[in-house]
């Protein structure tokens, strides 16, 4: 249509032309100025410009010509004024037809949408153009970081936001922080944890996560022990580049600071006189050995033995050293670019982006800390086949995994063995078996299997602990714990089945369910038959005021081979149809030997 226009525009300049040609002679007193212009017109489109968050540039066009009092169509000049700090144009001047001009919006991180107003005047015509540019989504914390005293107390922290978001307290953090009852402000919410007493001589950490959409943020709390001494961080692990630590301690007594074992000659303290008392700064020097080496730093009271540790740890060449996270695919590209096949320290795994692990290219053979899966989308361990130790904790938490492919080189975990669907997700529903983890022959802490989450079908699927028929020792304790209190909590576990190698274990086996149908389908405990001694006590638990936990249980078969239990025996229910079918002790005909008590209550 605009293309119509300017050629019944251009046909009527002809007609013009051609009626001068019948005798019509130019006023040389009337020249071909804006004053002798007859209508003037601007067309701008679009009309507006809406920008989002990030940085971003966006043009629009300025057509403005005008017709002059001899009917001719010439270019006509406009002016451009307006916007904000925020939002620039290229120009602010031109003519004619076709005319593109650039707007940049910078980024923006607020919580309402900003506005700013382009005007563009030619002669007497003039047009507004808005520009408007959406708010980020944001999740600010007034403070990220609480010491609290040994007596406890309460914190407080207030949220910022524009999005929906949750509160997540980790399990293992919730017999000491408590929160409040949330406020039921919209924008603005005031959250209030507390922090019970610490009746230990050990500080202790934990965390509290703010998230929602793909934003987290998080609070951490730090709460003294007895002794006034508490350092915020005890160990630190660096890579083996060397760099610097900064140490901060809470203490209200006079303190001196000793680097042990021998580490003078790669670990010198930084004096400097912007630092405040109670931050201590160290220089780590360049490991260009091939070993991880070790020291300590004593802080102690000039006037007793109070005291605590820092424990430094410097990675090797080729082995990085520090804590990490990962969120995103980029996460696993970064570190296997780097070319490191050890890890010393704990990673994370987490959010709702990863599904599998194959951008780690298998390149890292062990971890030398622990790793905790609390992601919701991992589907597999693919990515992880060359890993063969880790000296700390597995902790698996969330995900929609079935079996556990992708480990079938590890062969020992020095620390824990955790499966604990805590989880408001699905909470490791689509687990099934242990299938993959074929060459674990050593756990030397617990091995645990946890159903503690509010989401009904905890680790519903798993049937059996298939995949670990290798597994000969477990240092620790042994419990399998259905505590939810939603329905069938590992609901189809039927036996021990794929625990076939299986010799000893050196803490407590526990057995618990406290919820009705929790293990309700175990009948037996086939799959330990080559269980020979139990160094902690042996406990079978249905502490449920509901009906019929654990009530498929009708003997002790299976456990033919165990000879020894170094602690208690102890058998309970406490509320009706609770083991309702355990008929008889059959299964234990070699049991020699109970080192502490023997009951059934």
């Amino acid at each position: 249509m605009k293309k119509l226009f300017y050629l019944l525009v251009m046909f009527s300049s002809v007609l013009w032309s051609c009626d001068k040609g019948n005798g019509e002679v130019d006023d040389p007193t009337n020249p071909d100025e804006p004053d002798n212009v007859k209508e003037v017109y601007l067309e701008v489109y679009p009309s507006e410009l809406v920008f989002e968050a990030q940085r971003e540039e966006k043009t629009f066009q300025i057509d403005c010509y005008a017709l002059d009092r001899r009917g001719n169509t010439v270019e006509y000049e406009w002016t451009l004024t307006g916007g904000d700090e925020w939002c620039r144009t290229d120009v602010t001047e031109g003519s004619g037809w076709n005319t593109y001009v650039t707007v940049t919006a910078d980024s923006y991180m607020g919580f309402e949408d900003r506005n700013a107003n382009l005007t563009i005047k030619a002669g007497d015509k003039s047009f507004v153009l808005t520009v408007t540019q959406k708010h980020g989504d944001a999740i600010v914390l007034s403070k990220d970081k609480f010491d609290v005293p040994v007596e406890g107390g309460e914190v407080t922290v207030q949220v910022k936001s524009n999005i929906q978001y949750d509160v997540y307290l980790p399990y293992q953090f919730r017999d000491w922080i408590e929160q409040s009852p949330a406020s039921k402000a919209v924008t603005e919410k005031n959250f209030t944890f507390t922090i019970s007493e610490n009746e230990d001589y050990d500080k202790r950490e934990g965390y509290i996560v703010f998230k929602g959409n793909s934003l987290r943020d998080t609070v951490y709390i730090y709460q003294a022990q007895k002794n006034e001494l508490v350092l915020s961080q005890s160990t630190y692990n660096l890579q083996s580049t060397g760099g610097k630590i900064v140490v901060e301690l809470k203490t209200n007594i006079d303190y001196e600071v000793t680097i042990l074992d021998n580490a003078a000659s790669w670990i010198s303290r930084a004096e400097t006189k912007a630092i405040r008392e109670d931050r201590l700064d160290f220089r780590i020097a360049a490991n260009e050995g091939s070993e991880k080496r070790t020291a300590r730093i004593a802080i102690k009271d000039k006037n007793s033995t109070l005291s605590d540790t820092v424990h430094v740890n410097q990675a090797p060449k080729g082995t990085y050293g520090g804590d990490l996270v990962w969120e995103t695919e980029q996460d696993l590209i970064d570190f296997q670019a780097a070319g490191h096949t050890k890890f010393i320290g704990n990673i994370i795994v987490q959010g709702d982006e990863i599904r599998t692990l194959q951008k780690l290219n298998n390149v890292l053979t062990e971890i030398d800390g622990s790793i905790t899966f609390d992601c919701h989308t991992l589907s597999s361990f693919d990515g992880l086949y060359e890993l063969k130790k880790i000296s700390g904790d597995l902790i698996l938490q969330d995900g929609v995994m079935a079996s556990c492919e992708g480990l079938q080189n590890l062969a020992e975990i020095s620390g824990s063995f955790k499966v604990i669907a805590s989880s408001d997700h699905s909470s490791l529903s689509s687990l099934t078996s242990f299938s993959g983890l074929s060459g674990l022959k050593k756990i030397g802490g617990d091995f645990e299997l946890n159903a503690t989450s509010s989401y009904v079908f905890s680790l519903d699927n798993l049937f059996s602990f298939e995949g670990l028929e290798n597994l000969a020792e477990i240092g620790g304790s042994f419990k399998v714990i259905a505590s939810s209190d939603h329905s069938s909590p590992l609901s189809s576990l039927t036996s021990f089945s794929g625990l076939s190698g299986l010799k000893k274990i050196g803490g407590d086996f526990e057995l618990s369910a406290t919820f009705h149908f929790s293990l309700n389908d175990l009948s037996s405990f086939e799959g330990l038959e080559n269980l020979a001694e139990i160094g902690g006590s042996f406990k079978v638990i249905a502490s449920s005021d509901h009906s019929s936990p654990l009530s498929s249980l009708t003997s002790f078969s299976g456990l033919s081979g165990l000879k020894k239990i170094g602690g208690d025996f102890e058998l309970s229910a406490t509320f009706h149809f609770s083991l309702n079918d355990l008929s008889s002790f059959e299964g234990l005909e070699n049991l020699a030997e109970i080192g502490g008590s023997f009951k059934v209550i």
